[in-house]
């Protein structure tokens, strides 16, 4: 599917044994971007929410890791944490859903945030507000 910003491809995943399929549209970029329904119509229209989040890189991917490092601290976050998890927390992938929410996917560059095989992801809705931090596998 083209676009603005380049040529999406359908990808499909099923599971045997399960009844769970994924079904996507992607745009391998950096990051990669996903445009998470596998109906061409629904995933067109989702383009432009992309185009308006991603100029403002620098703001949501601080926002970001802000949210992961508030999320996992006990205590609360210092400057020099928030600086070093922007500094070693990088934005891999970005997947915007039918209810016009974006989930921005963080890759630990340095391996000490978190396990091997586990990374953080964060929740923006369609104001760009963060509303849930996860830990995905």
């Amino acid at each position: 599917m083209p676009s603005s910003l380049g040529a999406f491809t359908r990808a499909t995943s099923t599971f045997e044994g399960e009844v769970t399929r994924h079904d996507w549209y992607s745009l391998d970029a950096d990051p990669t971007l996903t445009l998470y329904t596998g109906d061409p119509v629904i995933a067109q229209s989702l383009v432009p929410r992309l185009e308006a989040f991603l100029p403002r890189r620098a703001a949501w991917q601080r926002a970001a890791t802000d949210a992961v490092v508030v999320q996992f601290s006990s205590e609360p976050a210092t400057p020099e944490e928030l600086d070093e998890a922007a500094a070693d927390l990088a934005v891999e992938s970005v997947y915007a859903y039918p209810d016009g929410s974006v989930v921005v996917n963080l890759t630990d560059t340095c391996g000490t945030h978190f396990l091997e095989g586990y990374w953080p992801a964060v929740r923006f809705d369609r104001d760009d507000t963060v509303t849930e931090v996860t830990v995905e596998a």
